[in-house]
């Protein structure tokens, strides 16, 4: 979040290049210590100095269980068996994967029980990990009952994707209004796709009383995908093994994905689906399906362990049906399919795809200096991981317009969608999140849709905020971004807050306290406030000294201000402070972390925060105290 600054040089902190005979070693209070976590609001986009990268999704592979086959009772389901037998030419298990070559490729890999398993799969088709013992649920069901498509548009482009399924042979063809026994239905609808003007079939097999997700645990669906985490790691070690060489980010898609996969005939009887009152069989895995991702993903792992461990594609991704990756500028190969050059290791993955049978589109396989991932620019020259500037302005002008209905209602759905746009944007900019907090107020509690809620000043000049952050934001540097530790930090600072008396903080390398009287004017009386408004005000002060710290670390013996700075997550009015705090953090580059320490250890800081003086002198003789005027916009002042 902080501007980009030049790469840390290997000075000495601030505590060792000031420490002398009347200075103290912060360490003297935390040695007993336990190392902390990372700070929660940075989610994964935090790393460590010397990580080495690997492929996660293709890693766990050699260790994942095998997919399920088939359950033993399912065998015996008459009513299923007798249709499937009756009408063979409705179930077929289809799919373009040439599994000899596949399994060809696979011999040498470490865990053949999930190999075979996959192989199976895909020669009988899958299994969902569905739980179809139950005894209530109905031999046929219809959960298309009544919810029948109304809009043309939708209808016409919903019968022009029925067409080319059956052509693909994905569903079969029609056999009629009547569903047989053992066969269950479930709704489709249609929906926009985001940011475009196109549409997208939906199969709902979360929908009725016995929607076909409602067998498969969330459990069960849990998958391991590679994220930008990831792709930082494998960036990071190839600009220390090679330094500032030019590297170019290539992205290839998979075409039609989930749909590659054929499902087992006594799980197609389950999906069927219903347009213009005719049945189709759907024979093929679907996205509306809780597993659908889990079996997609399983067989993806071992492509990805093919191209790695068998093609030596090194350091390559995957996020559902997108492979990623970098390669040097200028090492490229020519693949004749496309007529066209591309990175080395994309064309040998677009080769392997060829080899196994994986389908693809020119249209989708791209690459560039720098490349949208997973939703987010990835910039390796400049080692930053942003949101695209398009997506960003439209982000900035959805807020802005939000805020324009100040006086107004606006429906929850509004709310909603507007806070998970915003809360997506946090991956980049995660100093942002004090931002949302009156809105996840506002929300609390409510649950239709269309519910009207107030959009008060309060949300309004939050959301003003985040939107002024974003305009100027620049999103994560991924050489800078480390995890550290607190020997690491170029200054300490310990804080505390005294019930009745005041708040106040210190400095051991500079031998420097402050403190000051309780603001009478604050919005509550709480003593964790002011812990709270104590850390503040020692952030303000480290903003001011110089040299300016880089890495800061402010010690604490209050759990809920650790929590709240660590989290970024406070309810007002707690949220203000830590809203200047952000603006602090953001104006001055700082990278903060708030410690907890145990009270029998933060003694001068309670010495002072009580006034008493002397029992902080006894501790350190040399110690300088002055008196401080604590932050006034978290109390309501105004902000300049």
């Amino acid at each position: 979040m902080p501007a980009r600054t030049a790469d840390r040089v290997s000075t000495p902190p601030i505590s060792a290049r000031q420490a002398g005979p009347e200075t103290i070693d912060f360490t003297t209070f935390t040695a007993s210590l336990p190392p902390p976590k990372k700070p929660r609001y940075t989610r994964d986009f935090l790393w460590e100095e010397h990580e080495v990268s690997h492929t996660p999704s293709a890693t766990a592979s050699e260790t994942a269980p095998p997919v399920p086959d088939v359950p033993e009772h399912e065998r015996y389901n008459k009513s299923a068996l007798r249709t499937i037998a009756k009408y063979p030419h409705l179930f077929k298990v289809i799919t373009p994967i040439n599994i000899n070559r596949f399994e060809q490729l696979l011999r040498a890999h470490p865990n053949q029980p999930l190999v075979a398993s996959v192989c199976k799969g895909l020669r009988e088709g899958f299994w969902p990990c569905a739980d179809t013992s139950s005894e209530t649920r109905p031999d046929t069901w219809d959960g298309a009952a009544g919810r029948q498509l109304k809009d043309p548009v939708h209808l016409e482009f919903v019968r022009k994707q029925r067409d080319e399924e059956v052509r693909l042979g994905r569903f079969s063809e029609a056999f009629g209004p009547d569903l047989l026994p053992g066969m269950s239905s479930t709704p489709i609808w249609v929906v926009p796709k985001p940011r475009s003007d196109k549409l997208r079939l939906v199969v709902d097999h979360s929908a009725g009383e016995h929607a076909l997700n409602s067998m498969i645990s969330k459990a069960d669906a849990h998958i391991r995908l590679d994220n930008i985490h990831d792709l930082g790691k494998s960036l990071r070690q190839a600009r220390q093994e090679h330094g500032n060489v030019p590297l170019v980010m290539f992205k290839s898609d998979v075409s039609q994905a989930y749909r590659r996969l054929p499902m087992h005939p006594l799980w197609q009887i389950r999906q069927v689906v219903t347009i213009d009152a005719d049945r189709h069989v759907d024979r093929c895995n679907n996205f509306g399906s809780r597993a659908g991702g889990k079996l997609w993903c399983t067989f993806m792992s071992l492509v990805l362990w093919i191209a790695i461990n068998v093609k030596g594609l090194l350091d390559l991704l995957a996020y559902v049906d997108d492979s990623f990756g970098w390669e040097f500028l200028g090492r490229v190969l020519f693949y004749g399919p496309y007529n066209q050059y591309y990175p080395e290791k994309q064309a040998k993955l677009l080769m392997l795809w060829d080899e196994i049978g994986l389908p693809h589109e020119k249209a989708k396989q791209e690459y560039a200096p720098n490349l949208t991932i997973i939703g987010f620019d990835v910039d390796p020259a400049l080692m930053r991981v942003t949101m695209p500037t398009e997506s960003k302005n439209l982000l900035v002008l959805a807020i802005r317009d939000f805020c324009a209905a100040h006086g107004r209602r606006r429906p929850l759905r509004e709310w909603q969608r507007l806070a998970g746009w915003i809360n997506w944007s946090l991956n980049v900019f995660p100093l942002l999140r004090p931002g949302l907090a009156s809105v996840y107020m506002k929300m609390a509690g409510k649950s239709h849709p269309n519910a009207a809620i107030h959009l008060n000043k309060a949300v309004v000049d939050d959301l003003q905020w985040i939107a002024t952050r974003l305009e100027n934001g620049d999103g994560i540097y991924m050489m800078t971004a480390l995890a550290w530790t607190r020997e690491e930090a170029d200054l300490h600072l310990f804080a505390d807050a005294a019930t009745s008396a005041g708040l106040a903080f210190w400095s051991p390398a500079r031998a420097e306290g402050f403190q000051a009287h309780r603001p009478s004017d604050a919005p509550v009386e709480g003593i964790f406030y002011f812990e709270a408004l104590a850390v503040l005000a020692a952030l303000e002060y480290a903003a001011s000294v110089t040299p300016r710290p880089q890495r800061l670390v402010i010690f604490s013996d209050s759990s809920n201000t650790v929590d709240m700075f660590n989290s970024l997550h406070a309810s007002a009015p707690y949220n203000n402070i830590l809203r200047a705090a952000v603006d602090i953090l953001l104006d001055s580059g700082i990278n903060l972390r708030v410690h907890h320490i145990p009270g029998e250890e933060n003694v001068i800081a309670d010495a002072l925060s009580r006034f008493q003086n002397h029992a902080a002198t006894a501790v350190l003789p040399s110690l300088k105290v002055s008196v401080f005027q604590p932050p006034r916009w978290p109390l309501g002042a105004t902000k300049k």
